[in-house]
């Protein structure tokens, strides 16, 4: 493929990104801007992990959409399980082991991201000696469901 196609099929792309984003938030007249430096930032206990951490940004996650920061504790895992609606991820801090059934296990370390569909079975687990946190953004509820180990 030549240059100026390869940049307008990029521009292309983009403006469907941009678009998407633009419906996702709405016409943005009257919203008033959001900041929060990191102090800012309200952390509670999460309701689905023991020791685990949840900080919402938007939505309501027992509700419907929304994006939160979440910690797993150092040397923490999270059983086989699958949620109801597909995430997207990023990890801010430390390193995460991402297992996603059948496949090899891969470290995402700061910066990494990764999307899981609805119903995939996954693992995570919180690799060195600090916590590890991440950016979690899902249009849907939140949920975990467990996969018995027996039932695989």
């Amino acid at each position: 493929m030549n240059k100026p196609v390869v940049v307008c099929l990029a521009a292309v792309a983009c403006l469907g990104v941009s678009l998407r984003l633009v419906a996702a938030e709405g016409a943005g007249a009257n919203k008033p801007a959001v900041v929060w430096p990191a102090a800012d930032i309200k952390w509670s206990d999460s309701p689905a992990i023991k020791g685990a951490k949840i900080a919402v940004l938007w939505g309501d996650p027992a509700k419907g959409a929304y994006g939160a920061f979440k910690t797993i504790p150092s040397g923490g895992t999270i059983a086989l399980h699958t949620h109801s609606h597909d995430q997207r991820v990023i990890t801010t801090g430390g390193t995460i082991i991402l297992t996603m059934d059948g496949a090899a296990p891969k470290d995402l370390p700061v910066g990494s991201y990764s999307f899981i569909p609805a119903g995939a079975k996954h693992t995570a687990e919180c690799k060195g000696s600090t916590d590890c946190t991440y950016f979690e953004e899902q249009p849907g509820a939140s949920d975990i469901k467990f996969v018995d180990a027996a039932k695989k």
